[in-house]
């Protein structure tokens, strides 16, 4: 699982990491709530960077989280 690989990647680090697999209807209500909870300095997630009309039939969970969050924000773009 990802979240596992990160944890033990940084665990030699000294980085404080919180990382956890919650399901719900709307992934960018529960991350958003999830990084509430556990007063997080900073939201870590994976986007795909769709463009165009694929990002406005599907959506972006990315920039609902940057919208909504009250902590930064770092999204990665998967290759």
């Amino acid at each position: 699982m990802a979240v596992q690989r990160v944890r033990d990647g940084l665990s030699q680090t000294g980085i404080r990491l919180d990382g956890s697999v919650v399901e719900g209807s709307r992934p960018d209500d529960v991350i958003l709530e999830q990084a509430r909870q556990s007063h997080a300095d900073l939201i870590v997630m994976g986007t795909h960077g769709r463009t165009g009309l694929e990002r406005v039939l599907v959506g972006s969970i990315a920039e609902r989280v940057i919208g909504g969050a009250t902590c930064s924000v770092l999204a990665v773009k998967a290759a």
